[in-house]
């Protein structure tokens, strides 16, 4: 199989681009410069396709610091990234070797795959805070906080096309499992201040499908519920070391990788005993987005 890098225009200035692993980042392109919010994995020629969309000057923003939005960053000399997000790079370059070698296994990978790890360097960075804007030339790109899936997560307004790019802000299994997920409370704090975003669309680092602002009451309502719900043990099969607690507010028989699916992984909770025994109740559960 071929590790092409798959692009489609989804508004006048928006295009969507995939690597095969599953992951999505964004190109906004204005009349003077272009941006690329996220690099995905880094599997695949990233800079190559950009160039074949756009000849504009290009500006690499990052919504957070994992390696499936992070690892095509070696293609380019420099990126933007939240302050409280940077400085993880040597971790996220171990994990992303970790997942090249089970990507080259699983899609029989042939010897010269392009992988920007591997061909690239580690870019240097420079940081992007609340209100941070971009002008592109008859487009505008406008940096909001999001902080829940990582404490310094960073999302992107593009003002015209009234589209919010999201990274992992939302997904339909969230993930606040990491070291530097913030609360549950503190991301229903997210939440709100989404819903009070001027975009008309939310568009998120692993899925086609597009968000609306009003599906954002239901990931409110799942954070919600969740802290009443015992939940599950869950590991990830890719990283086992990540661990959390598994919560599933979707019914029975609903597709776990579908847009209308609702659950949500926290930090592991502590283990209660009881006088009757250990009672298993976790169960493996396939990689989150990360």
């Amino acid at each position: 199989m071929e590790a092409r890098i798959e692009s489609t225009q989804v508004r006048p200035h928006i295009w969507r681009l995939a690597d095969i692993a599953g992951n999505r980042c964004y190109l906004v392109a204005g009349d003077e410069r272009a941006a690329l919010v996220d690099t995905m994995e880094g599997v695949g020629d990233l800079r190559a396709e950009v160039e074949r969309i756009t000849s504009l000057p290009v500006t690499v923003l990052l919504t957070h610091h994992h390696h499936d939005h992070v690892g095509g960053a070696c293609s380019f000399e420099s990126v933007g990234i939240s302050a409280v997000d940077d400085g993880f790079w040597e971790r996220e370059e171990n994990a992303e070797a970790r997942i090249r070698e089970q990507l080259r296994e699983g899609f029989g990978l042939p010897e010269g795959t392009f992988f920007s790890t591997l061909e690239g360097r580690r870019p240097t960075t420079w940081h992007v805070d609340e209100g941070y804007e971009l002008d592109l030339g008859g487009e505008t790109v406008r940096a909001v906080a999001l902080p829940g899936h990582t404490r310094g997560s960073m999302g992107y307004v593009v003002s015209g096309e009234r589209v919010l790019l999201s990274g992992d802000a939302v997904t339909p299994c969230m993930t606040l499992f990491y070291d530097d997920s913030t609360t549950v409370d503190e991301w229903v704090a997210t939440l709100d201040k989404m819903a009070a975003l001027p975009v008309d669309a939310i568009m998120t680092g692993h899925y086609d499908h597009e968000f609306v602002p009003g599906d954002l009451a239901g990931w409110r309502e799942m954070a919600l519920w969740s802290k009443g719900d015992r939940g599950m043990r869950w590991q990830n099969i890719s990283l086992p070391e990540l661990r959390g607690c598994l919560h599933v507010m979707s019914d029975d028989g609903v597709d776990p990788d579908s847009p209308e699916f609702r659950a949500l992984i926290e930090k592991p909770k502590p283990r209660v005993r009881s006088g009757r025994g250990r009672r298993r109740r976790g169960r493996d559960a396939g990689p989150a987005e990360g």
